[in-house]
């Protein structure tokens, strides 16, 4: 049994996230070498299960399935359709929570030790999760039914992966790519970008789209660190955490490198300042015409589609460009996690199983909700934006996917990253005091949960 401080220790803490959308390897976050996705297998393909059907013939099962992200309910509901008419003695009941309410309950329920016997996870806290044994451990569910976590991004499996236990099995993923603003490219007579470009070649655009006098800047700089500096910096060379979590990267050259190179947009004007931007998204102001590029994830081409705004054939995504050679760009998603208090885990595991596997990733893939994490379904999501170039998505998830940085004390090491790098995106304060700073509270925050 876990101790009681332990618990407490997840439910005082409230959860701080830039750009994360439902909106990661320990590798990764110390080595700039991406996790490489695997190929999905053949006996994986033929089987709609993630793994083998466990052949569940228990006493029949309530199994409650908490979630939240509203545009996930038409392909939960066909899921739980399909599935309840493979395993009759299984009933599903779907738990719908909006995003500010989710964690508050989820904690709540924890408390009094009534979770959801199933439940959606993100990078940011199963490590505290996890700890607080909360969540079941799925290697011996992962080995019985024969899943093979190859299908999944590795970065992706490694998120969910704990002191080399696996507890969670992904859903989705999402990534970044460099969307721009094709009219203004095409007002300054700009090319658009290219699987070459660099991040010079990325300033030179900056510098020749922006107008000061039209209030049109090149591209927004401003502060995001899964849909900025944390591509950069592992670009770069850098780190956020290393290889066992216990210390930063932050007293870096190649990390402050990752970090520098926005502020030097900043500098030279190219981006609205850091107050525009708090004040108006930098979405907002991309699709306003005011930005002509922007770091963003594959889920914003919902926002931008949309017919209501009038800028679905404006806009394109490419690549992200390199640094010293090298792209990176970070990984995200969400995961199922099994309450290690549920009292039918075998059922609860015949749920996770099937939404693992293809028959629910085709599901997923077709409803537009997300990009499915199993190997070889994205582009069923791709299809509902024919418009933009999504494949660059699952290219970088395959050939360039680091970890979002993540371990325990997350959420108060991720605040001391907020409130000293913000004055350095506002140029009011010295980049390198700034990482002395983080370096100092960080490692002493990383070094209380060990």
């Amino acid at each position: 049994m876990r101790s009681k401080k332990l618990l407490a220790s997840i439910l005082c803490v409230g959860l701080t996230i830039s750009m994360l959308a439902g909106c990661g390897s320990k590798k990764d976050n110390s080595n700039p070498e991406p996790a490489a996705t695997e190929a999905a297998t053949d006996a994986g393909k033929e089987n709609t299960n993630g793994g083998k059907s466990t052949g569940y013939t228990g006493e029949p099962a309530e199994i409650h399935y908490a979630y939240w992200q509203d545009s996930l309910a038409p392909y939960l509901e066909e899921c739980k359709t399909k599935f309840e008419s493979q395993n009759p003695n299984i009933t599903i009941v779907l738990e719908p929570t909006t995003w500010t309410e989710y964690w508050t309950k989820l904690e709540t329920a924890a408390t009094g030790g009534s979770v959801a016997d199933v439940f959606q996870m993100n990078g940011p806290n199963i490590n505290k999760y996890a700890e607080a044994g909360i969540v079941l451990s799925l290697a011996d569910y992962i080995t019985s039914s024969g899943l093979d976590m190859n299908n999944y991004p590795a970065a992706m499996k490694d998120l969910y992966n704990v002191d080399s236990v696996q507890y969670g099995i992904p859903i989705d993923y999402d990534t970044i790519g460099l969307w721009y603003n094709k009219e203004l490219f095409d007002a300054a007579g700009v090319s658009y970008p290219t699987d070459s470009w660099t991040w010079d070649d990325l300033k030179a655009a900056a510098k020749k789209l922006t107008n000061t006098e039209k209030n049109i800047y090149g591209i927004s700089a401003g502060y995001s660190d899964q849909g900025g500096f944390y591509n950069t910096v592992f670009a770069a060379g850098g780190y956020i955490l290393n290889e066992d979590k216990t210390a930063c990267g932050f007293d870096q050259d190649a990390t402050k490198q990752g970090i520098q190179c926005w502020i030097d947009l900043m500098k030279a004007g190219y981006s609205p300042s850091q107050a525009s931007l708090s004040e108006n998204a930098d979405y907002i102001q991309f699709m306003s015409g005011k930005v002509a590029m922007l770091f963003a994830g594959d889920w914003f081409a919902a926002n931008f589609a949309d017919p209501k705004a009038d800028f679905a054939d404006k806009c394109d995504v490419a690549l992200l460009p390199t640094i010293n050679g090298k792209r990176a760009s970070v990984i995200h998603g969400k995961a199922n996690c099994i309450s290690a208090s549920s009292k039918n885990p075998d059922a609860a595991w015949a749920w996770v199983n099937y939404l693992a596997g293809t028959e629910a990733n085709e599901i997923l893939g077709k409803s537009g909700a997300a990009i499915p994490a199993y190997t070889g379904y994205s582009d069923l999501f791709f299809k509902h934006y024919p418009q933009y170039n999504m494949g660059i998505f699952s290219q970088e998830a395959k050939e360039c996917a680091y970890t979002y940085p993540a371990s325990k004390g997350f959420t108060q090491w991720a605040d001391v990253v907020w409130n000293e790098l913000m004055p350095v995106y506002s140029l009011e304060a010295s980049l390198d005091d700034a990482c002395a700073n983080i370096t100092s509270q960080m490692n002493g925050i990383l070094e209380a949960q060990q």
